[in-house]
């Protein structure tokens, strides 16, 4: 009678313990080949919005229809990112997404859950360890200058011996490991002989998205970051020239040359001897007219339309001379 007693009391306990819902997404894993997070979840319909977060990023919310990922929303600043818009059909209770770069060197935490739901997340880190971080390049940083040209820079890792060597690759950002490049023009030394930096010219034959990793430094680690060479190009001014229209009208033109942008705005600085002040024009045009009943100078700069960011002014030009606007071009000192 105990022994019934006793199995009558532990049977809502047991009850308990076995109702525990099962997680929403298990046996979570990375495939850097593929650059896609997947999972195997019974969420196969219904109005769920599944969200994939890699590391700090913003997340990317994706359908839980059991078809793969479908975007939801996808924040236009997060360009690292994203799910795969047109993917295949995947087996009912399998789902994934894909990013536009993977790190194959920096512990990164990836994650899976639901809107609303926080103890829905489930995670995974890779790659799962990084043994030598102290000795990997530091502050690893690329960008496009002079139209045609980019540049990398990187520091030696604090732990690194004194006469370690670095070496840099990069390739498109969708690839793996086995069509790295490497540099051919290292610019950069320290004291002792140690590679700190690359430049990799005719960037128009690059994609737009490439990963540059730096290995070296005597240990297994590495350093790489994902570059969007539009998002990083340091405009180069565009290349203006005047000429007299007239006996009092100047006729100014001017070519700007990127790879990874089409659409400019410009603004038109114009110093006239008859102004004090300098005059400011903008426009989206690559030719303005301006009468100056005297000397002038000019120069200008551009911005691509969606961005806040100037380049440098352009080297200034002159007309005018001892009348007005006769035809006399010089190149003044700086404004």
């Amino acid at each position: 009678m105990a022994a019934r007693l006793l199995l009558l009391t532990l049977a809502p306990l047991a009850c308990t313990l076995t109702s525990e819902p099962a997680p929403r997404f298990r046996n979570l894993r990375l495939e850097p080949n593929e650059l896609r997070l997947s999972w195997d979840s019974d969420i196969t319909s219904g109005p769920w919005e599944v969200a994939c977060r890699k590391g700090e990023e913003s997340p990317v919310w994706v359908s839980g229809q059991g078809l793969g990922c479908q975007s939801m929303s996808l924040p236009p600043a997060d360009f690292r990112a994203r799910p795969l818009t047109s993917a295949p059909q995947a087996p009912t209770g399998h789902t994934y997404c894909t990013f536009l770069s993977l790190s194959l060197c920096h512990v990164t935490n990836f994650s899976v859950f639901l809107r609303g739901d926080p103890g829905s997340t489930a995670q995974i880190r890779f790659p799962e360890s990084d043994p030598d971080r102290a000795l990997a390049a530091t502050d690893l940083r690329c960008w496009v200058h002079d139209v045609d040209v980019m540049t990398c820079r990187w520091g030696r890792g604090p732990g690194a011996p004194e006469h370690a060597q670095y070496r840099m690759f990069w390739r498109k950002a969708a690839l793996g490991r086995d069509q790295d490049r490497e540099c051919t023009h290292y610019d950069v030394t320290d004291p002792w002989g140690v590679r700190l930096g690359c430049r990799v010219d005719g960037v128009a034959a690059l994609p737009t998205h490439v990963t540059v990793s730096v290995s070296g430094g005597g240990g297994a680690s590495c350093s790489d970051i994902s570059v969007d060479l539009q998002r990083v190009e340091v405009l180069t001014p565009p290349e203006l020239s005047a000429a007299c229209n007239g006996s009092e009208d100047a006729r100014l033109r001017w070519e700007m040359r990127s790879h990874f942008h089409h659409g400019f705005q410009y603004e038109l600085q114009i110093n006239k001897s008859s102004h004090l002040e300098p005059e400011m024009e903008k426009t989206s045009e690559n030719h303005f007219r301006v009468l100056i009943p005297g000397s002038a100078s000019f120069r200008i700069r551009a911005k691509p339309q969606e961005s806040a960011r100037f380049s440098d002014w352009s080297p200034a030009v002159r007309l005018g001379g001892a009348g007005p606007c006769d035809r006399h071009l010089t190149s003044p000192p700086d404004l």
